[in-house]
């Protein structure tokens, strides 16, 4: 019987099938698996390989993904580096565009004087971490705390942020209390604690979120219940439910508040939900996005003379000495008193 050629010099004989590899893999894993440096040099002088940061290669010909990348400068940093920052909002799924620029974290006790290109490196003190798409990242409670503690960052910012991410119900509110008890020192600390409190409320948007604070509490209002189901109990069990953002059931009035691209995209549903309310001898009012933020007392005074239309004995209150509520025709003057 013939004896089995000898590999030439540098040839490239797989211990293990390419499809048992990882995308993006280290020198030292790699020799840790059994493959030997000239197998590395072979496959990257073919183009079978590629490197993405000295010592870190992508196991595959063509285009290196934000994914791998972003893999790769972990590996490049070494044990305890992850993804941080807007990039980890990205693999949270919370983040629409995947950064330019890699922000890692790592503990506050690594000292690396390396550096790498496109990469900014920060150091924390806690640091709670998780695997996402196989890439280490911060979890999504110092996610989120570490985002809305960067300079520039808005209530609406963070309204915007933290009611995405509990109404896709990739976190919940107590999980994300939990996170802020070991950040005494946050910078929006106090703004964080309201806007949980208002994500605790159901509210799925901003808007929604804007309405009850700055209209609704503002303005003395009477209260309406969040995320009313329209359909029975069937339907609720089933998922297939319609619901309004507000509804004050004693009086027959609903709210609906259109404060983003998804409401904005179902004018056809919203329509024949005004119907079927008009056939229930119902009102369904309805705001946008400029009524309650630019003109929120303009809108409370609408939605006051709704509720008194409708068997409401209470008055509606000025929310400030500049508010515009009591300059409506339809409400007095002398009536009023700033919140």
């Amino acid at each position: 019987m013939d004896e089995p050629c000898a590999p030439a010099a540098g040839s490239d004989i797989l211990i293990l099938m390419p499809s048992s590899l990882p995308p993006v893999i280290s020198r030292r894993q790699a020799l840790a698996r059994g493959i030997t440096p000239s197998m590395i040099r072979h496959r990257l002088r073919t183009g079978r390989w590629q490197k993405i940061f000295a010592g870190v290669y992508a196991t595959h010909s063509g285009e290196v993904s934000w994914r791998h990348r972003a893999r790769a400068a972990t590996l490049a940093r070494g044990p305890g580096a992850v993804v941080s920052l807007h990039c980890a909002l990205h693999l949270w799924g919370l983040h629409p565009n995947p950064p330019q620029i890699l922000t890692l974290a790592e503990p506050d006790a690594t000292h690396r004087r390396s550096s790498l290109r496109g990469v900014h490196t920060r150091r924390r003190r806690r640091l709670t971490t998780t695997l996402r798409h196989q890439v280490p990242v911060t979890s999504l409670g110092q996610t989120l705390l570490d985002v809305l503690a960067l300079p520039g960052t808005t209530l609406d910012d963070a309204l915007a942020l933290v009611t995405r991410a509990v109404s896709t119900r990739r976190i919940a509110v107590p999980q994300l209390r939990e996170e802020l008890r070991h950040h005494p020192r946050h910078p929006r600390r106090e703004v964080l604690k309201e806007v949980l409190a208002a994500a605790e409320n159901g509210l799925g948007s901003v808007a929604e979120a804007r309405y009850v604070r700055d209209v609704e509490q503002a303005h003395g209002l009477p209260p309406m219940e969040r995320q009313v189901p329209m359909d029975g109990p069937q339907a609720v069990a089933d998922g297939r439910s319609r619901s309004l953002d507000f509804k004050d059931r004693g009086r027959g009035l609903g709210l609906e508040i259109d404060g983003d691209l998804f409401h904005s995209t179902r004018q056809l549903q919203d329509r024949g939900r005004d119907r079927e309310a008009a056939g229930k001898g119902e009102v369904t009012i309805r705001a946008g996005w400029v009524e309650v933020v630019v003109r929120p007392c303009e809108l409370a005074a609408d939605v006051a003379a709704a509720q008194r239309a409708r068997g409401w004995a209470g008055q509606p209150r000025a929310c400030g000495r500049d508010c515009r509520l009591p300059r409506d025709p339809r409400w007095r003057l002398s009536t009023f008193r700033a919140g």
